[in-house]
Protein backbone atom coordinates (compact mmCIF):
# COMPACT_ATOMS: atom_id res chain seq x y z
CA UNK A 1 0.00 0.00 0.00
CA UNK A 2 2.67 2.57 0.97
CA UNK A 3 4.46 1.48 -2.84
CA UNK A 4 1.20 2.24 -4.66
CA UNK A 5 0.85 5.96 -2.33
CA UNK A 6 4.26 6.67 -2.80
CA UNK A 7 3.74 5.99 -7.12
CA UNK A 8 0.27 8.13 -6.56
CA UNK A 9 2.08 11.34 -5.16
CA UNK A 10 4.33 11.51 -7.85
CA UNK A 11 1.81 11.93 -10.20
CA UNK A 12 -0.33 14.05 -8.26
CA UNK A 13 2.66 16.41 -7.72
CA UNK A 14 3.70 16.08 -11.78
CA UNK A 15 -0.32 17.82 -12.21
CA UNK A 16 0.74 20.60 -9.86
CA UNK A 17 3.76 21.41 -12.16
CA UNK A 18 2.20 21.11 -15.05
CA UNK A 19 0.41 24.27 -16.92
CA UNK A 20 -2.06 22.47 -18.49
CA UNK A 21 -4.54 21.83 -15.95
CA UNK A 22 -3.98 25.58 -15.23
CA UNK A 23 -4.71 27.01 -18.45
CA UNK A 24 -7.98 24.51 -18.72
CA UNK A 25 -9.24 25.90 -15.55
CA UNK A 26 -8.65 29.34 -16.83
CA UNK A 27 -10.40 28.82 -20.30
CA UNK A 28 -13.48 27.11 -18.46
CA UNK A 29 -13.91 29.66 -16.26
CA UNK A 30 -13.83 32.66 -18.68
CA UNK A 31 -16.43 30.66 -21.14
CA UNK A 32 -18.71 29.92 -18.21
CA UNK A 33 -18.17 33.46 -16.82
CA UNK A 34 -18.95 35.14 -20.53
CA UNK A 35 -21.92 32.85 -21.30
CA UNK A 36 -23.59 33.74 -18.34
CA UNK A 37 -23.66 37.53 -18.51
CA UNK A 38 -27.36 37.25 -19.29
CA UNK A 39 -27.54 40.78 -20.44
CA UNK A 40 -24.97 40.95 -22.99
CA UNK A 41 -27.05 38.12 -24.69
CA UNK A 42 -30.87 39.17 -23.74
CA UNK A 43 -31.69 35.55 -24.07
CA UNK A 44 -34.52 34.44 -21.27
CA UNK A 45 -33.04 31.41 -19.69
CA UNK A 46 -29.73 31.19 -20.27
CA UNK A 47 -28.31 29.66 -17.40
CA UNK A 48 -30.00 26.45 -18.81
CA UNK A 49 -27.47 27.01 -21.78
CA UNK A 50 -24.72 27.21 -19.49
CA UNK A 51 -25.17 24.51 -17.45
CA UNK A 52 -25.87 22.45 -20.58
CA UNK A 53 -22.25 23.65 -22.05
CA UNK A 54 -20.14 24.09 -18.47
CA UNK A 55 -21.57 19.85 -18.32
CA UNK A 56 -19.66 19.45 -21.53
CA UNK A 57 -17.23 21.14 -20.70
CA UNK A 58 -15.56 19.82 -17.58
CA UNK A 59 -16.37 16.09 -18.18
CA UNK A 60 -13.97 16.90 -21.66
CA UNK A 61 -11.49 18.91 -19.83
CA UNK A 62 -11.36 16.13 -17.11
CA UNK A 63 -11.14 13.47 -20.14
CA UNK A 64 -8.47 15.40 -21.13
CA UNK A 65 -6.81 15.17 -18.11
CA UNK A 66 -7.35 11.52 -17.19
CA UNK A 67 -6.56 10.50 -20.56
CA UNK A 68 -3.14 12.01 -21.23
CA UNK A 69 -1.70 11.33 -17.36
CA UNK A 70 -2.68 7.88 -17.49
CA UNK A 71 -1.39 7.30 -21.28
CA UNK A 72 2.06 8.50 -21.07
CA UNK A 73 2.77 6.62 -17.03
CA UNK A 74 4.00 3.09 -18.73
CA UNK A 75 5.40 3.93 -22.22
CA UNK A 76 7.09 7.40 -20.61
CA UNK A 77 8.92 4.93 -17.69
CA UNK A 78 9.83 2.10 -20.36
CA UNK A 79 11.48 4.46 -23.09
CA UNK A 80 13.30 6.81 -20.10
CA UNK A 81 14.51 3.28 -18.39
CA UNK A 82 13.19 4.89 -14.89
CA UNK A 83 11.20 1.95 -15.19
CA UNK A 84 14.06 -0.25 -14.05
CA UNK A 85 14.28 1.27 -10.63
CA UNK A 86 11.00 0.64 -9.65
CA UNK A 87 11.25 -2.83 -10.56
CA UNK A 88 14.60 -3.35 -8.70
CA UNK A 89 12.75 -2.53 -5.47
CA UNK A 90 10.67 -5.32 -4.07
CA UNK A 91 7.30 -4.56 -5.88
CA UNK A 92 5.19 -6.77 -8.18
CA UNK A 93 4.21 -5.49 -11.62
CA UNK A 94 0.70 -5.27 -10.59
CA UNK A 95 1.55 -3.34 -7.42
CA UNK A 96 3.28 -0.98 -10.16
CA UNK A 97 -0.20 -1.07 -12.74
CA UNK A 98 -2.04 0.00 -9.46
CA UNK A 99 0.05 2.60 -8.44
CA UNK A 100 0.16 3.75 -11.98
CA UNK A 101 -4.17 3.78 -12.62
CA UNK A 102 -4.89 5.24 -8.68
CA UNK A 103 -1.95 7.70 -9.66
CA UNK A 104 -4.26 8.69 -12.99
CA UNK A 105 -7.19 8.67 -11.16
CA UNK A 106 -6.47 10.40 -8.11
CA UNK A 107 -5.02 13.22 -10.81
CA UNK A 108 -8.25 12.89 -12.68
CA UNK A 109 -10.47 13.06 -9.64
CA UNK A 110 -8.46 16.29 -8.15
CA UNK A 111 -8.96 18.28 -11.49
CA UNK A 112 -12.38 17.32 -11.86
CA UNK A 113 -13.05 18.27 -8.70
CA UNK A 114 -12.04 21.78 -8.76
CA UNK A 115 -13.84 21.91 -11.96
CA UNK A 116 -17.04 20.89 -10.81
CA UNK A 117 -17.10 22.72 -7.92
CA UNK A 118 -16.69 26.13 -9.98
CA UNK A 119 -19.83 24.67 -11.94
CA UNK A 120 -22.00 24.55 -9.25
CA UNK A 121 -21.17 28.07 -8.48
CA UNK A 122 -22.92 28.87 -12.30
CA UNK A 123 -25.57 26.13 -11.65
CA UNK A 124 -26.31 27.66 -8.41
CA UNK A 125 -26.53 31.39 -9.88
CA UNK A 126 -29.23 30.12 -12.42
CA UNK A 127 -32.67 31.23 -12.40
CA UNK A 128 -34.08 27.64 -13.54
CA UNK A 129 -35.04 24.91 -11.49
CA UNK A 130 -31.83 23.04 -9.27
CA UNK A 131 -31.89 19.62 -8.18
CA UNK A 132 -28.55 19.48 -6.07
CA UNK A 133 -29.06 15.29 -5.20
CA UNK A 134 -28.71 15.38 -8.82
CA UNK A 135 -25.71 17.55 -8.97
CA UNK A 136 -24.39 14.69 -6.11
CA UNK A 137 -24.86 12.17 -8.17
CA UNK A 138 -23.31 13.71 -11.05
CA UNK A 139 -20.19 14.10 -9.39
CA UNK A 140 -19.98 10.46 -8.31
CA UNK A 141 -20.67 9.38 -11.70
CA UNK A 142 -17.68 11.60 -12.73
CA UNK A 143 -15.36 10.16 -10.92
CA UNK A 144 -16.69 6.44 -11.35
CA UNK A 145 -15.84 7.71 -15.48
CA UNK A 146 -12.65 8.58 -14.64
CA UNK A 147 -12.05 5.72 -12.74
CA UNK A 148 -13.28 3.65 -15.86
CA UNK A 149 -11.37 5.82 -18.36
CA UNK A 150 -7.69 5.20 -16.74
CA UNK A 151 -8.41 1.20 -16.78
CA UNK A 152 -9.04 1.78 -20.39
CA UNK A 153 -5.82 3.39 -21.10
CA UNK A 154 -3.79 1.69 -18.43
CA UNK A 155 -4.77 -1.73 -20.44
CA UNK A 156 -4.11 -0.39 -23.99
CA UNK A 157 -0.46 1.01 -22.69
CA UNK A 158 0.12 -2.31 -22.82
CA UNK A 159 0.35 -2.51 -26.80
CA UNK A 160 0.77 1.02 -28.23
CA UNK A 161 2.64 4.28 -27.65
CA UNK A 162 1.19 7.16 -25.78
CA UNK A 163 -0.53 9.00 -28.50
CA UNK A 164 -1.96 5.49 -30.32
CA UNK A 165 -3.40 5.45 -26.84
CA UNK A 166 -4.56 8.80 -26.39
CA UNK A 167 -6.18 8.62 -30.04
CA UNK A 168 -7.79 5.57 -30.04
CA UNK A 169 -9.26 6.45 -26.54
CA UNK A 170 -10.60 9.08 -27.97
CA UNK A 171 -12.33 7.69 -30.99
CA UNK A 172 -13.83 4.87 -28.32
CA UNK A 173 -15.41 8.02 -26.26
CA UNK A 174 -16.50 9.32 -29.30
CA UNK A 175 -18.18 6.24 -30.90
CA UNK A 176 -19.92 5.28 -27.90
CA UNK A 177 -21.21 8.51 -26.72
CA UNK A 178 -22.43 8.60 -30.72
CA UNK A 179 -23.55 5.50 -31.63
CA UNK A 180 -24.05 2.71 -29.02
CA UNK A 181 -28.02 3.72 -29.69
CA UNK A 182 -27.45 2.56 -33.43
CA UNK A 183 -25.36 -0.51 -31.84
CA UNK A 184 -28.28 -1.61 -29.22
CA UNK A 185 -30.34 -1.59 -32.71
CA UNK A 186 -28.17 -3.64 -34.18
CA UNK A 187 -28.46 -6.02 -31.35
CA UNK A 188 -32.47 -5.88 -31.43
CA UNK A 189 -32.82 -6.31 -34.93
CA UNK A 190 -30.20 -8.78 -36.14
CA UNK A 191 -30.46 -12.48 -36.39
CA UNK A 192 -28.09 -15.26 -36.28
CA UNK A 193 -24.56 -15.27 -35.91
CA UNK A 194 -24.69 -11.98 -36.55
CA UNK A 195 -26.67 -11.34 -33.74
CA UNK A 196 -24.45 -12.86 -30.91
CA UNK A 197 -21.36 -11.16 -32.83
CA UNK A 198 -22.92 -7.87 -32.63
CA UNK A 199 -24.31 -8.51 -28.49
CA UNK A 200 -20.65 -9.70 -27.59
CA UNK A 201 -19.24 -6.35 -29.19
CA UNK A 202 -21.89 -4.36 -27.38
CA UNK A 203 -21.89 -5.79 -24.25
CA UNK A 204 -17.69 -5.99 -24.33
CA UNK A 205 -17.49 -1.66 -24.91
CA UNK A 206 -17.27 0.08 -22.04
CA UNK A 207 -20.50 2.08 -21.80
CA UNK A 208 -19.07 5.43 -20.95
CA UNK A 209 -22.56 7.23 -22.05
CA UNK A 210 -24.04 5.46 -18.51
CA UNK A 211 -22.28 8.35 -16.61
CA UNK A 212 -23.70 10.96 -18.38
CA UNK A 213 -25.97 13.27 -16.54
CA UNK A 214 -25.74 16.18 -18.93
CA UNK A 215 -29.47 16.32 -19.96
CA UNK A 216 -30.53 15.37 -16.70
CA UNK A 217 -29.03 18.09 -15.00
CA UNK A 218 -29.33 20.79 -17.24
CA UNK A 219 -33.55 20.63 -17.26
CA UNK A 220 -33.35 19.53 -13.53
CA UNK A 221 -34.88 16.46 -13.93
CA UNK A 222 -35.55 13.97 -11.11
CA UNK A 223 -32.55 12.65 -9.46
CA UNK A 224 -31.73 8.83 -10.32
CA UNK A 225 -32.85 5.97 -8.79
CA UNK A 226 -30.68 4.61 -6.42
CA UNK A 227 -30.48 1.46 -7.98
CA UNK A 228 -29.13 3.03 -11.10
CA UNK A 229 -26.93 4.30 -9.23
CA UNK A 230 -25.63 1.21 -7.36
CA UNK A 231 -25.77 -1.22 -10.94
CA UNK A 232 -23.36 1.66 -12.63
CA UNK A 233 -20.78 1.79 -9.98
CA UNK A 234 -21.10 -2.01 -9.32
CA UNK A 235 -20.25 -2.23 -13.60
CA UNK A 236 -17.29 0.64 -13.05
CA UNK A 237 -15.70 -1.75 -10.52
CA UNK A 238 -16.13 -5.31 -12.60
CA UNK A 239 -14.49 -3.42 -15.43
CA UNK A 240 -12.11 -1.68 -13.92
CA UNK A 241 -11.03 -4.92 -11.89
CA UNK A 242 -10.87 -7.08 -15.34
CA UNK A 243 -8.96 -4.50 -17.23
CA UNK A 244 -6.16 -4.00 -14.45
CA UNK A 245 -5.92 -7.90 -13.76
CA UNK A 246 -5.20 -8.52 -17.64
CA UNK A 247 -2.73 -5.42 -17.60
CA UNK A 248 -0.85 -6.74 -14.83
CA UNK A 249 -0.88 -10.06 -16.17
CA UNK A 250 0.12 -8.63 -19.72
CA UNK A 251 2.68 -6.57 -18.19
CA UNK A 252 4.26 -8.84 -15.76
CA UNK A 253 4.55 -11.10 -18.55
CA UNK A 254 6.18 -8.85 -20.86
CA UNK A 255 10.38 -8.28 -21.60
CA UNK A 256 11.60 -4.89 -20.46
Amino acid sequence: MKAICAIAGGMIKELIRKKDFYILLIFMLVLLGFLSYQKFFQIEGISRYVRDFGYSLLMFFSFIIAVTFAAKQLPSEIESRTIYPLLAKPLSRYTVILGKFCGSVMVAVSSFTIFYAIYVVFYAMGTEGKSFILLGQGYLLGILFLCMLSSIVMFLANFMTMSANITLTFLLYLTIGGFSDSLRGLVLFSKGIIAVLYGALYYLLPHLEFFDLRIRITHAWDPLPTWVVLSVTGYTFVYCFVLLFLAGYIFGRRKL
